[in-house]
């Protein structure tokens, strides 16, 4: 049997485009191939690098000498710890002193005849401001000289009153102990009695008398009849017992009128001081209310002169001349603005800085009317939360001597926060930096500053506190470490 053979296929024809391909993709996959090769065997362990030369220590000190540090403006501070004052700036005011202001009214009602101040001058205390006329000012000062003479008068009548109320008593003195007219005449001559005299005298010589009579009665017995005898008793009894009375009523009379004219002298001293205090109370010293002569001054003694009650400035002016005023009329405002009020609102979330506010103070600026930061002392922290703005007003008290705080103008000012317990912290121009680390430069010896890497806390101003890296009674440079930090560095600098 035998076997037909297939015929032979058709060979494909080969395309010219595809073999170019071909040609051009062999060499991309023999290199492909010995990548792969290369991949797949071990590789050689890599050539250690180069060591690196060895680094230079940073210099951590440099000399300079005393005699180069005022050219160099290198300025030294011992370190101390003492609280750091910072402060919560919140919007604040100056207001004028209430009190140190004055509103300035007229006591009396009046006419304005002088004004003697402009607006804005400064005054002294007790300089006239202006002059009135006034109805009231005259009459009281009338009033007080009617005063003056009813009690010069009622002084005289005391006197004499009390006078004659010891003579009296002196005069029945005499009379008792027995004295004779003659010894009482010589006794009293000068000295003032009144008709008690007359009377006393009257009395004590009929009573001696009668009883001279009765004892020669007594003496010539069986010669005076009887009769007359109890007559001239009878007188003499009678003559005693008037005497007596004439003697009490004589001394009761004295002492009356004695105290009569003393209760007159005090309701005459009372009127003087009624009409003296007037005069006082409108604004006049004791010197001058004594020395007051209205009829001599004449039209001049209505007139009353306002006048300032301290030195300040007139920051208000409405008195006009010819014009009527009352006492509720206001003429001047006065104010001393020596010193000045700065407050600020605190609101609520502020009420913890406001604690024990009143021990330490606070401060204020206004860099818009160029006023440096400056010290206030905290008249009053403020206890009552406003409706409308919910905040406390916060009054403290400021010197103006320099009149640089305007009332009315803005000012920030500064709440201290933190607490008050010592920290140590220093200049913020002591501290220099490099390479990201802060540092200050310690003075060892007279002329070796060294590096002291500090850590810092917080900064209030021109301060910063330091938590780390120095202590109470190091000396630091505070001023002219740029200079220093330039020198230590100085190679590292120029290679740079």
């Amino acid at each position: 049997m035998s076997v037909v053979a297939p015929p032979p296929a058709a060979r494909p024809r080969r395309h010219p485009f595809r073999a170019a391909v071909i040609w051009l993709l062999l060499p991309l996959g023999v290199a492909v191939g010995v990548v792969g090769a290369r991949a797949l065997s071990p590789s050689p362990a890599p050539a250690a690098p180069p060591a690196a030369p060895a680094a230079e220590a940073e210099p951590t000190s440099v000399h300079f000498a005393p005699n180069r540090w005022e050219a160099a403006g290198v300025k030294t501070e011992a370190v101390a710890a003492s609280p750091l004052a910072d402060h919560a700036w919140r919007t604040g005011r100056v207001a004028v002193d209430d009190d140190r202001v004055a509103h300035i009214s007229p006591p009396v009602e009046g006419v304005v005849r002088e004004v003697r101040v402009r607006l804005g001058e400064d005054v002294a205390a007790g300089q006239v401001l202006a002059v009135i006329d006034s109805k009231e000012v005259g009459q009281a000062k009338l009033d007080l000289v009617t005063a003056r003479v009813a009690l010069a008068a009622e002084r005289e009548r005391e006197a004499w009153a009390r006078t004659t109320a010891a003579n009296t008593e002196a005069l029945l003195t005499a009379i008792t102990a027995g004295k004779t007219a003659a010894e009482i005449d010589a006794a009293f001559k000068d000295r003032p009695v009144g008709d008690r005299r007359q009377q006393l005298m009257a009395a004590y010589t009929t009573r001696n008398l009668l009883r001279t009579q009765t004892e020669a009665d007594k003496a010539s017995a069986g010669v005076i009849p009887g009769i007359t005898r109890e007559k001239n008793e009878t007188a003499l009894a009678a003559a005693e017992a008037g005497f007596q009375a004439l003697r009490e009523e004589l001394r009761f009379q004295a002492r009356q009128q004695a105290r009569a004219a003393d209760l007159k002298l005090q309701e005459a001293a009372a009127a003087h001081d009624v009409a003296r205090t007037r005069l006082l109370t409108l604004g006049y010293s004791p010197a001058q209310v004594d020395a007051m002569d209205p009829v001599r001054e004449g039209p001049a003694a209505a007139r009353f002169e306002i006048t300032a009650p301290f030195a300040g400035t007139v920051v208000e002016k409405h008195a006009v001349r010819s014009e009527r005023v009352t006492a509720q009329f206001q003429l001047f405002q006065v104010a001393d603005l020596s010193a000045v009020w700065v407050q600020a609102d605190a609101f609520e979330a502020d009420l913890p800085l406001l604690r024990g506010l009143g021990g330490r103070g606070l401060v204020f600026r206004a860099p818009a009317a160029g006023v440096g930061e400056r010290p206030a002392a905290v008249l009053y922290a403020g206890d009552l939360v406003d409706r409308a703005s919910r905040a406390v007003t916060v009054t403290a008290t400021a010197a103006n001597l320099d009149r640089a705080l305007k009332p009315g103008m803005y000012v920030e000012v500064g709440l201290p926060r933190g607490t008050a317990a010592p920290v140590v912290h220093v200049p913020a121009a002591a501290v220099q930096r490099y390479q990201g680390a802060a540092f200050v430069f310690v003075l060892h010896g007279a002329d070796e500053f060294r590096r002291a890497d500090v850590e810092l806390g917080r900064e209030a101003g021109d301060r910063m506190e330091v938590t780390a890296g120095l202590r109470p009674g190091d000396v630091i440079a505070v001023a002219g470490g740029f200079v220093l930090k330039s020198e230590l560095y100085r190679d590292q600098l120029a290679g740079d």
